[in-house]
Order: C-alpha cells, then sequence, then structure tokens
C-alpha cells in the first residue's frame, strides 16, 4: 500500500460528538471533544465507529482508539481537507494522490499500472491512491469493505474508508498474532503494514499522542435526567458495533436485528433495561428536544407501518442515527436531519 499524505487547511468544528473507543480488554468510554480543529464531524464519527466496531467483529486485536485512525487520516489526506464532505460520509471533490508511473511523486518509484480501469482514481494507464485513508486500487479491491451498510465499498466514502483502514490494521498482521493497539510495538508494527516507512510511522504516531491527548482532555456532557452520559455512550457504541449487520422483523440479535430490537440490546449492554417495542420504548424515559440530544438517545418516528410511533433509532452524535430501517437493508449510520425521517419525527427520549 502506498501512503501519500495529501492537502492542507482545517475547519474548527462546535459539534458536540462522544462516541466510546475500546482499548484493552475492557470498554474505554473516552469522550471525543466538543471541537476537533480540522476533523470534519463526519469523518470524526467515521474514526469512532470503526474503532468501536473493531474488537467486537476481530477479538485478536483489542485498543483500537478513534486517534489511532485519526493519525493515519492526519496524514494521509489531513482529514480529506478542502473537501466537502456529507452527514453520511461522501467526500466530494474525490482525494485522489499523484500518479503512480514510477517517477517519485510521493516517494514512488516503482510503476503501478491501471488495475481498476480507472473506477475509483479516473486514470486509466496508471493507479493512484485513493479516499481519506488513501488505498491504492488493488488493495482496495482485496480489502475495501462496507463500513455504513450501503451495500456499496467505496474508498471515497469516509465510513467505509475508515473501517477498511481499521480491519487493514487488525488482519494484517500474522495469523496467530494478537494485535493490542495500546502497545507501542504493536501499534508500529500495524502502522508499518500499511507504510513500510519508519520516517511515515513518527509522523503517524506524532498525531496518534495528540490527539490522545486531547481525548483525555475532552469534557463530558453535563447528566440531566434519565440515564447518565456515559450508560448513553455505552449503548451508543454498542449499536455502532452492529452497523452492516441485516435487519430482521423481531430479530434482537446477535446477527440480526428490527429496530427496537437493536435499541433494546445496546441499552441493555449499558446496563439499562427498557421495552422491547417502540411503543412501549417511547414512554420508557424522559423527553428531550432535539437540541439537546445527547449519545444514546432514541428518536420516535411515525413510518405508517402500525400504532404511532413505528419506527426507532439511536442518536450517536455529530448529527448522525444507527437505524435498522427496514427488511432488505443493513443497519446503517444516518443523518437526524435526512428528509424522510424529520418529516416524521414523534419524539426524543433519553432511557432510564
Amino acid at each position: 500500500m502506498i501512503r501519500l499524505a495529501l492537502g492542507a487547511g482545517a475547519a474548527l468544528l462546535t459539534v458536540p460528538v462522544f462516541i466510546g473507543a475500546m482499548a484493552g480488554s475492557e470498554q474505554q468510554l473516552s469522550a471525543l471533544p466538543q471541537g476537533v480543529e480540522g476533523i470534519p464531524g463526519a469523518v470524526l464519527l467515521a474514526y469512532a465507529q470503526a474503532a468501536a466496531r473493531l474488537e467486537a467483529e476481530y477479538p485478536g486485536c483489542v485498543g483500537m482508539s478513534w486517534p489511532v485512525l485519526a493519525g493515519i487520516g492526519k496524514v494521509e489526506s489531513d482529514h480529506a481537507a478542502g473537501r466537502e464532505i456529507s452527514s453520511s460520509g461522501d467526500v466530494r471533490p474525490p482525494v485522489i494522490g499523484p500518479r503512480l508511473d514510477g517517477g517519485g511523486a510521493g516517494g514512488n518509484t516503482t510503476p503501478h499500472t491501471d488495475s481498476d480501469v480507472g473506477r475509483w482514481d479516473a486514470d486509466p494507464r496508471f493507479d493512484r491512491a485513493v479516499g481519506l485513508m488513501q488505498f491504492i486500487p488493488t488493495t482496495w479491491a482485496l480489502h475495501g469493505l462496507d463500513g455504513n451498510g450501503d451495500g456499496i465499498a467505496d474508498p471515497h466514502n469516509a465510513f467505509d474508508a475508515a473501517w477498511s483502514a481499521a480491519v487493514y490494521l487488525c488482519a494484517s498482521a500474522p495469523r496467530s498474532e494478537k494485535v493490542d493497539f495500546t502497545d507501542q510495538e504493536d501499534l508500529e508494527a500495524a502502522l508499518l503494514r500499511y507504510n513500510r516507512s519508519s520516517a511515515y510511522v513518527e509522523k503517524v504516531t506524532g498525531h496518534i499522542a495528540q490527539y490522545t491527548a486531547l481525548a483525555a482532555r475532552a469534557p463530558h456532557v453535563p447528566v440531566g435526567s434519565g440515564a447518565s452520559s456515559e450508560q448513553g455512550r455505552a449503548a451508543a457504541e454498542w449499536a455502532l458495533a452492529q452497523v452492516g449487520k441485516p435487519y430482521l422483523w423481531g430479530g434482537t440479535g446477535p446477527h440480526a436485528f428490527d429496530c427496537s430490537g437493536l435499541t433494546m440490546q445496546a441499552w441493555a449492554a449499558a446496563g439499562v433495561r427498557i421495552p422491547r417495542v417502540t411503543t412501549d420504548q417511547v414512554n420508557a424515559g424522559v423527553r428531550v428536544g432535539l437540541g439537546d440530544l445527547q449519545p444514546g438517545d432514541l428518536l420516535f418516528y411515525d413510518t405508517g407501518s402500525g400504532a404511532s410511533p413505528s419506527h426507532v433509532t439511536m442518536y450517536v452524535g455529530s448529527g448522525q442515527m444507527v437505524n435498522a430501517p427496514r427488511t432488505g437493508q443493513a443497519i446503517r449510520v444516518e443523518p437526524v436531519d435526512g428528509d424522510y425521517y424529520s418529516s416524521r419525527f414523534v419524539a426524543a427520549v433519553r432511557p432510564g
């Protein structure tokens, strides 16, 4: 995999985002800062979601955290600086690196002839590294994953790119080797597998240290009535780890869920029992305004498929929610203010 640093510039975010990260053998719920300079909200959520999912799906890898992925994203593309990034993670215009024709651009001296017919890099002659995390098309063909559950593995989508990078750091290790990303040797070895350059590893680990320190200083959302913000973050983290699993009417996991089955099990993982069905869940907590949402809060909608409210999702921060939509679709992350659900909103509830 060739890794290239691209772009410059940053934007200051002010959206409160709080998503947990996995560390060691237990959940370390570390709050994301209220604003991370240079990291768009959707990108920050993509890093956090991928970190939260990794240990659940790849138990041989522990200790992944959003600062690890943010350190890579900073060096690779400066978090897609200068691009428009939608709330669903699509990056436009796409991040495309220099032509890998062996001419030395980006340190490349070995030609990489076209492997994707220009599909991802718009170059029919030579490959170019693509996306937020700068995958070469040949590597993406082998390791690209659908991180947001829309059925497409797209390197130009932040959720897909972050999830693919997290899994690659894990799966590229020798088969019998366990990876602990809190161990400096394991971390550096994983980064070397991503890009075999000691200078690259030094740059990335420097940024990881900065983001880790930032996470340690992050303020927590003030706790009001209902469940604690820590429990909400735990529920949101658990729900994020289910992204990509199929919807199943009546499903309560572990392999498939319906909307209320997902939210019930997410809150159960946080130590809070809530009822099974949507019409009961809406009364199992305190009402909150859309301007006061915290991760874990439940959002209820009238979709016309039964008694109102007939559908529930979970807020996970940065204007995003986890949604198990309907038969034939997978659990996904999408914006709270999307046209379909906004017009059908009924209530927001904080369980407890």
